[in-house]
This record gives C-alpha cells, structure tokens and sequence, in this order.
C-alpha cells in the first residue's frame, strides 16, 4: 500500500453501495474488504474517507444498512457524500467533449477504486471502470442514460472517461462472492473466492472477464477504453503477478442477458435490428410492491404505475436502471422475440 499511499495524503475509498442494502446480498462491496484495504491505508499513514452517490437515497442511510458503520468507527473514516457536479475536459468533441464527476473526488490525493463482481444487463459486468460511474453525483446518472439512449457505445464511452477523470489510484475488486445472471441486484450468488487488483482499471476488468470465461471485448467497456487509448485492454499486454488465471477461473458463470447486440456492425443497422434481438424489461407481477421506485429512477419516464406497472417499450432506452433499483426484485430482462424463436 505505501506504493500508493504517502504519510498524510487523503485516501477515498469508492467502493460499490448500490443501495442501502445488507452485505449478504452481494450487492455492495463487502465491509470486510473495505476494512482490510483501509487497515493497510491507515498503517500507510493515509487519512481515510469513504464516499459514493447512490442511485437512490442519501449515502449515509446507505452506509448503515450495508454494514459499514462498525468499519467506519473502527478506522476512523470520514463520510464524503457525493454533491458537487464538476466538468472534466475529455480532449474529444462534440456530445463527449467533457463529463461532469464529483468535485470531491477530484479533492482527494488518492482514489482507491473497490467494486464488487457482478453482472450487468446494459454492461455486460460491473467492475472497475463501471464501478466509477458511481463518481458522477445522483441525479446526473439519469442524465447521463437518457443522452446515452440506446447506443451502449456511447455510454460506455461515458463511462471510461468518467472514470480516467476520477484518476483512481488502485483498484481492487471484491470477487469473494460474486453475483452472477440477473445482476447487479437480482442475480444469484456465486462463490468465486478472488481478490484481485490493478492500479490500471481496464487491465483489471479484462483480467476478470477473462477468469469468468468470457471474451474481454464482451465487455462495452475495454473496447471503448481502446478505442480511446486508455488502459491496457489486451490480455497478451497484461502481466499477471499472484495465481494464474487458468487456477483461479470459473466454469458455467451465468451471464446477463445482452441489453444490446454485441455486433461488428454499423449503428443504424443495429438499429434496425434492435427490436427483434435486444431484451427489454419485463415485471414480475407476484413480486412488485407498487412502490414506484422504478418510475422515479427511469430517465426516459418510460413508467407508469397504475393498478399495475407499465413499461412504454417504445420509450425505453434499455438502461435497465429500472431492473436495477427494484427492491423487491420484480423486474428481470425479457429476451427480444427473434432470440426467444431461436431458443424454441
């Protein structure tokens, strides 16, 4: 750690804190390995903080019902809210010419980035790049998918110029037990067993997309950071110190089901195909609450909720931000109806 952390500096810890929910989920970084990585900064001689902006309620609700309160006293670490939108210059043009994160990430002398393995049906996989979408304050987020639309390439693109903008110093990511299939929230538990850290984000999501079986370029993501030129995104380029990823790996892991078609093919053809191959949102009647929570973070206010929930398919997006945040788990991803014939 005192390769990263120097005597006095402010350390921020981002781990992932979805929502406020208990650790045994699997849906927030665990409290133990943030208390572990945070024993090592403070014998570093670092000031610790810990922040992050949840999609839906303050962070210090969040905080208590995942499980961090006893870390937090234990090691004296700060509360760092997430409040203060700040553009950042990417050096591109046009729509992505600059992204907005958080002032008080851009405060902090070090950044240690600590996501937890899971499934996303926009993404593919949530981890170390994805992870840092959660730099950008509440409310902006929604933003962010609503000018991203249905072009994952674009948002993806967002995401990894969000995240060099954060600069994050290490990243270290929690695969002790990850959650596989209908992630980030509703997946299933799956015992991994792996700890794994970088201090070059993309090199550490292709590491892990690689153990996990899967195709680094699966990801939107380390095809997006090579395109743009940041990080290494190719497995060959990467030294890998510790156990060898054919030890480590994982056989029959669950992916999501695709929000979007993984194609080398133009934009407006994937267009055109969209319909009948991408998934979509669908509600578990037996399961949903009415609470509503679907239709206050739906940026294309493609919700409605009357005797029932009702998704305008026509004005989703598919940020799946919906199937996300349900808390009660309701909302899964349907296949698109070319891909459920080709299954029959």
């Amino acid at each position: 750690m005192s390769a990263f952390v120097k005597p006095g500096q402010k350390v921020l810890l981002k781990p992932n804190i979805l929502r406020g929910v208990p650790p045994e989920k699997g849906v927030t970084t665990h409290p133990s390995v943030v208390a572990a990585v945070a024993q090592l900064v403070k014998e570093a001689g670092g000031k610790l903080f810990l922040g992050d902006s949840p999609a839906v309620g303050s962070l210090e609700n969040a905080v208590r019902a995942s499980g961090f309160d006893a870390v937090m006293r234990e090691f004296d670490i700060g509360l760092v809210p997430f409040k203060r939108p700040t553009p950042v210059k990417t050096g591109e043009s046009g729509p992505l010419r600059e992204v907005e994160i958080a002032g008080e990430v851009l405060d902090c002398d070090v950044l240690i980035n600590l996501p937890k393995m899971k499934t996303h049906a926009q993404m593919f996989l949530t981890l170390a790049v994805k992870n840092l979408f959660g730099c950008v304050v509440g409310p902006r987020k929604l933003e962010w998918h609503l000018k991203a639309g249905t072009n994952y390439e674009h948002f993806a693109r967002m995401l990894v110029h969000t995240a060099r903008a954060a600069r994050p110093a290490l990243n270290l990511i929690d695969g002790v037990v990850a959650m596989e299939g209908n992630g980030p929230q509703a997946g299933k538990l799956r015992d991994v067993g792996v700890i794994a850290a970088s201090a070059d984000a993309v090199a550490l999501d292709v590491v892990v997309t690689k153990m996990l079986g899967f195709d680094p370029d699966t990801v939107y993501t380390t095809r997006a950071a090579r395109e743009i030129g940041w990080g290494a995104s190719r497995i060959e380029d990467i030294e890998i110190a510790g156990e060898e990823i054919a030890d480590v790996s994982v056989r029959d892991f669950v992916p999501p089901r695709k929000g979007d078609l993984i194609l080398p093919i133009p934009q407006f053809a994937k267009r055109a195909l969209r319909r009948l191959f991408t998934s979509r949102p669908r509600v578990d009647a037996k399961k949903c609450r009415l609470c509503g929570e679907c239709a206050k973070i739906c940026p294309a206010q493609a919700i409605s909720i009357d005797a029932k929930v009702k998704i305008d398919h026509g004005r989703c997006i598919r940020c799946f931000c919906c199937q996300e945040m349900c808390p009660w788990q309701a909302i899964d991803v349907r296949d698109g109806l070319l891909v459920r014939l080709i299954h029959r």
